[in-house]
């Protein structure tokens, strides 16, 4: 089964990823690490995968306090193997999905300014799963609009206990961006973005909010009555739309709010 997933998974990328008119793009480490800070808002690791060889180019020292894992262990297959089994059913469908959209939605100029999210499970070396955000980008396209090379981060948020579901977003902070899709469905452009219609305030307080922080502590933190931050927080469910605080939380993960 494991075999079958990984097969389909790199076969779809195959299908788009004809290495032509390669540019050799050199990324530093340090240049790649200032890009995964951009995506990671806390424990976290990120690897690189070339598309030439299926391999990773280089993965990040984070995966052993995230997965239990060394860098040297970690590979596509060892990915598909430590996979909840209801994401792993679920992962070609999230795959084809963000292939049609950046081969055949999106102008192929515009395909290093978007990136992927969406959620998943993996299973830690001692056996528990945790839920990772897993947002990956382009960092090396060819000049007829081939990805050679990606960056994949993974943020451990199981300790925003989010709700799981397998939506995909496509984000962009220069072009529209799509937020929560379901794979094998029709785009719909949501303009209103949380980071459009919130205030910086608001924004302020989600992140505090997800932090763990009490209403009374976000108050002294933010030099408001607690009665102020109660107000901001029944606002922002209203303009999110959000049932609780777990769904708007899990939205802003989404939309890169927090």
């Amino acid at each position: 089964m494991k075999e079958s997933s990984i097969a389909k998974v790199l076969n779809e990328w195959e299908t788009e990823e004809k290495l032509l008119l390669p540019i050799n793009k050199q990324l530093s480490l340090e240049v790649i690490d200032q890009i995964a800070l951009l995506f990671a808002g806390g424990s976290f690791y990120y690897y690189i995968l070339n598309f030439d060889n299926s391999q990773m180019d280089f993965v990040h020292e984070g995966i052993q306090e995230v997965l239990g894992i060394k860098p040297s262990e970690f590979s596509i297959p060892k990915l598909i193997e430590v996979m909840y089994p209801e994401d792993l059913d679920m992962i070609n469908l999230k795959e084809q999905a963000a292939q049609n959209f950046l081969f055949k939605t999106i102008p192929q100029d515009e395909i290093s300014l978007y990136k992927v999210a969406y959620l998943i499970r993996l299973q830690h070396s001692k056996g528990k799963y945790k839920t990772i955000l897993h947002q990956e980008k382009a960092i090396n396209v060819s000049d007829a609009g081939k990805i050679l090379q990606v960056i994949v981060v993974h943020t451990d948020i199981s300790y925003l206990n989010p709700p799981f579901d397998h939506k995909i977003s496509f984000i962009s902070s220069k072009r529209p961006s799509y937020f929560s899709i379901i794979p094998d469905t029709s785009l719909e452009l949501i303009k209103n973005s949380l980071k459009n219609i919130l205030s910086v305030r608001e924004k302020e307080i989600i992140k505090k909010v997800a932090e763990g922080k009490s209403l009374n502590e976000i108050a002294d933190l933010l030099f408001l009555s607690p009665h102020t931050v109660n107000t901001h927080k029944k606002n922002i469910l209203r303009k999110s739309h959000c049932k609780n605080t777990s769904e708007l939380i899990a939205r802003c993960i989404r939309e890169g709010i927090i």
